[in-house]
């Protein structure tokens, strides 16, 4: 979730927030049945009575990627590092272990029947927290945005996307906190904000690539990743490189609060559309966030927090102080289908094995999941409307 630029992929995300979430500003706060837990050590692991039946929505392929995905991460990291899970501690390789088993029912049962009483027999099934909130989460969706792009200044590309400027630099405050700054005559003070570097051209000579719609280099700075179809046709993945280390302010927040529209029609498209009406309001609204996002190519399609490529539906943002990074959950939640036109014909249940490969400055505390919807057409609306209750299961090998 890549969503403020504090992780590989978004994250800044993801979802993050979300897509929506960061975008609008308005979910950034779980409601009070998410927000009162923070992390794993303040919260216990409840085994679920009785386990329920677990099934799958998706594809055993994407499965097998996102699995060795893990795998690669786990096998990296030393082997004696410990995880809280379940209400005990796992070693890297015991959990790494765990996933390897776990897959490997999953490809051998025949039938729904034969994996949920193994599951049984085999694995822990736990929930982080007490009571009725256990294992609750908002689950929010995050995607891959496509933009047109120009290596030279020429109409219709006029709106750059920069790389890291020589003149960032990071320091480190008394607590160990990185603080980004710029080195002045009178020692390092903060960089420019969004506004100052748009309208001042500070970052003249560090420009990556020319887009042809503010707003689309808005989201995707929002998201922290895409990708760039270039005059060619060639299209270039593009990844975060860096921030300014400003705050971040949510337009969709600072747009209902000026009674420009309610708070249940905060959505992508609807943003979107306001600002695609009112031009001449476009700059100011754009610029209330200060928070700016540099790039640099990519070799490969999204990358998440663990380092490793993110899949379609597999992936999850997780607090990572909460929820082991590379750990297989089941996650029961709701998703858009639509039709031709875009238009949400229904919300339909689904369970899904996913992965926590991902992390972003939104997704805090046990409560936040945030679903990788990939790139394309469907992934842009799912992820500006996903923001359903949910439920999330880890499971474990028992010893």
């Amino acid at each position: 979730m890549r969503c403020t630029g504090e992780t590989v992929f978004s994250t800044l995300l993801a979802g993050i927030l979300c897509f929506i979430t960061i975008f609008t500003g308005v979910f950034c706060s779980p409601s009070p049945i998410f927000a009162k837990t923070k992390t794993a050590k303040q919260v216990a692991y409840k085994s679920p009575e009785p386990v329920p039946t677990f099934y799958d929505d998706f594809d055993l392929e994407s499965l097998d990627k996102a699995v060795a995905a893990s795998l690669k991460y786990l096998k990296v990291i030393p082997p004696g590092k410990k995880f809280q899970v379940c209400g005990g501690a796992l070693s890297a390789a015991a959990l790494a272990g765990s996933l390897q088993d776990l897959a490997a029912l999953i490809k051998r049962s025949k039938s729904a029947g034969e994996f949920n009483r193994q599951v049984r027999e085999k694995f822990e099934v736990c929930r982080i927290g007490d009571g009725e909130i256990a294992g609750k989460v908002l689950v929010t969706g995050y995607f891959e945005p496509l933009v047109n792009g120009s290596l030279e200044k020429k109409k219709p590309y006029l709106i750059p996307l920069y790389r890291v400027p020589g003149d960032l630099v990071v320091t480190k405050d008394r607590d160990g906190k990185s603080v980004i700054g710029r080195q002045a005559a009178n020692g390092v003070v903060p960089y420019w904000t969004r506004e100052e570097i748009e309208k001042n051209g500070h970052l003249a000579g560090s420009e990556l690539v020319y887009v042809d719609d503010p707003v689309s280099a808005f989201v995707l700075q929002i998201q922290g990743s895409g990708r760039v179809r270039l005059r060619d046709g060639s299209i270039r993945p593009i990844q975060f490189a860096g921030k300014n280390g400003r705050p971040y302010s949510s337009i969709g927040k600072l747009l209902v609060e000026q009674g420009v529209m309610p708070l249940a029609d905060v959505t992508l498209p609807r943003i979107r559309e306001y600002l695609d009406q009112h031009p001449e309001e476009r700059e100011k609204i754009l610029h209330h966030n200060e928070s700016f996002i540099f790039f640099k190519w990519g070799d490969s399609s999204a990358r998440g927090a663990i380092g490793e490529v993110l899949i379609p539906g597999r992936s999850v943002a997780l607090d990572h102080k909460s929820y082991p990074p590379g750990i297989m959950a089941i996650l029961h939640s709701r998703k858009p289908i639509v039709d031709d036109k875009g238009e949400v014909k229904e919300w339909r249940d689904f369970t899904r094995f996913v992965l926590n490969q991902d992390a972003g400055s939104a997704i805090k505390g046990p409560g936040r999941v945030d679903l990788f919807l990939g790139s394309g057409r469907y992934a842009e609306i799912a992820a500006g409307l996903m923001r359903q209750p949910g439920t999330l299961y880890l499971l474990v090998k028992k010893k």
